[in-house]
């Protein structure tokens, strides 16, 4: 019996990329259960100012990765109104992206206790995993143009360095954690250079390896 080719729609990549934005949607609310609870164990009555100051931490903590989620599924959305099809290494690059944003509420609970040994090194390590996933997809879909919207802006977007910066800062970042295992989160606040980082790179004429392939065409 023969088999047919795996079909590919408009709609199944609509499909992939709703089922991508539920998981991030159910993600962003588990990161709130550890505050939850807090609230459920005060036994004594107290001021919202001294609950905010005995667990600084965890609040600090869930602010972070709920930015740093919301960063990642704009990006990710971003990414997402290029594509108009799909193939198998986009799903399974898709799906290390979801593995990294499901991952993130545990890495969240383990920095927020600051009882677990080098839990920055696996936070930061997953949040560089999910940057350098996206980096991945653009770049197969600058190798794979029928994946992409027929649209004019697309070349430009392709040129662009889609996170190359962040993805660097992130990599200086996971290195202080391993140097420095009691620095906690504060070696993520090294993003706040991605954007003078992609500045260098653009002054030392770097540029995507989608555009330098397109010149030499």
């Amino acid at each position: 019996m023969s088999t047919d080719p795996e079909r590919r729609s408009e709609e199944g990549f609509r499909r992939l990329m709703a089922f991508s934005d539920a998981v991030v949607a159910i993600a962003l609310t588990l990161l709130v259960l550890p505050l939850a609870e807090i609230a459920g164990d005060l036994d004594e009555p107290t001021t919202v100012w001294q609950v905010l100051a005995d667990h600084q931490s965890a609040i600090i903590s869930f602010l972070i990765s709920f930015v740093v989620i919301w960063v990642l599924w704009r990006n990710h959305h971003r990414i997402g109104e290029y594509f108009n099809s799909y193939d198998p290494v986009f799903v399974n690059l898709n799906f290390v992206w979801l593995l990294t944003i499901v991952l993130l509420p545990f890495a969240t609970a383990l920095i927020a206790g600051d009882r677990v040994e080098r839990a920055n090194v696996l936070y930061i390590g997953v949040l560089a995993v999910s940057i350098l996933t996206e980096i991945a997809m653009t770049w197969w879909g600058s190798r794979h143009r029928e994946l992409l919207e027929d649209a004019p802006d697309v070349e430009a977007w392709l040129q662009r360095r889609h996170g190359v910066g962040t993805a660097v800062a992130l990599v200086i970042a996971l290195i202080v954690a391993i140097v420095v295992p009691d620095s906690g989160v504060w070696p993520l606040f090294l993003l706040l250079l991605s954007g003078p980082i992609e500045g260098m790179l653009t002054r030392f004429g770097w540029r995507s390896e989608a555009g330098s392939s397109r010149d030499q065409r």
